[in-house]
């Protein structure tokens, strides 16, 4: 597992690159061989020890235990053909808390997709757009993130959003994560309604309305910024909107290209900056087992 193919698998090969590792990641049911046998092979060895050991909880369909008798198994490859890698991931680390056992229902699957990140995510940034596109020429409004008051709802959740997901990230709190983020997108759509953008403009208040929108389009790409590890596609997409041309799948220009305290700091987001037309940046999805049963 730590060799590429065309290597020759030898102890010394195999210790090069990737051992030791930070994390063993292991079904609890084998917690006895990995976590006392094989730490005590590798000390007899004098081989360093993963940083951690962690066991993951098991998967049921529906409640039932998976099995070939029953014919309830999941099929992860034809899961991530049929909806996208994105929202598999996303769902199984939203829906199941890392390290206990959860289930996988194709009804709650599908809902939980479509409104997260359809309803919640897709449809805020692609309603603030348009008015960006409008009202500002398809720009990044002229505000800077210091110049929104510290009391505004948004940024108020958005200065401390990265601390708190990097510390469940850390501890592997893949579900702590995305309910943090998506209080900050839900809080979003609540403020766009609230201060009504668009009313705003008729009664002149330009500034108003650049404040408004600057603070969405930013809570916007900070969320899809630390949703990233998870949804790495849509947060391209949305990066890819809102002006900027990372991809979040291309390790080499993460590693060059992004600076974490930057990025990661809510207010980043540059004034002016030319956005691209809003598209849907997630298709919803149909339930086609529901619909065929």
């Amino acid at each position: 597992a730590l060799l590429d193919p065309e290597e020759e698998p030898t102890l010394e090969n195999a210790l090069s690159k990737w051992w030791p590792i930070n994390l063993h990641l292991i079904g609890k049911d084998i917690l006895r061989f990995h976590a006392i046998y094989w730490p005590a092979m590798l000390m007899s060895a004098g081989l360093p020890l993963p940083g951690r050991i962690f066991g993951h909880g098991f998967l049921t369909k529906d409640g039932k235990k998976m099995g070939k008798s029953l014919g309830n198994t999941l099929d992860p490859i034809a899961l991530v053909n049929q909806y996208g890698a994105d929202a598999i991931r996303f769902y199984f680390l939203k829906e199941i808390e890392f390290g206990q056992d959860g289930d996988y229902n194709q009804t709650r699957f599908i809902n939980t997709v479509n409104a997260n990140l359809a309803n919640d995510l897709g449809n805020l940034l692609n309603r603030t757009l348009k008015m960006a596109h409008k009202y500002f020429n398809g720009c990044v409004p002229n505000v800077k993130g210091e110049e929104i008051p510290p009391e505004d709802a948004l940024k108020f959740l958005g200065v401390t959003l990265a601390d708190t997901v990097t510390q469940a990230y850390d501890s592997l709190a893949f579900s702590e994560v995305c309910t943090a983020i998506f209080t900050l997108i839900q809080a979003g759509n609540k403020y766009i309604d609230e201060k009504a953008p668009w009313s705003l403009y008729k009664q002149g208040k330009q500034q108003e309305v650049s404040q408004v929108l600057y603070s969405v389009l930013e809570s916007v790409r900070l969320a899809a910024y630390l949703l990233s590890p998870i949804i790495p596609n849509i947060s391209t997409r949305i990066y890819q909107q809102l002006g900027y041309t990372l991809d979040f799948n291309d390790q080499t220009i993460l590693a060059t290209a992004l600076s974490f305290d930057l990025h990661a700091v809510w207010g980043a987001l540059p004034a002016n900056q030319p956005l691209a037309e809003a598209q849907p940046v997630f298709k919803r999805l149909e339930d086609t087992e529901g619909a065929s049963s």
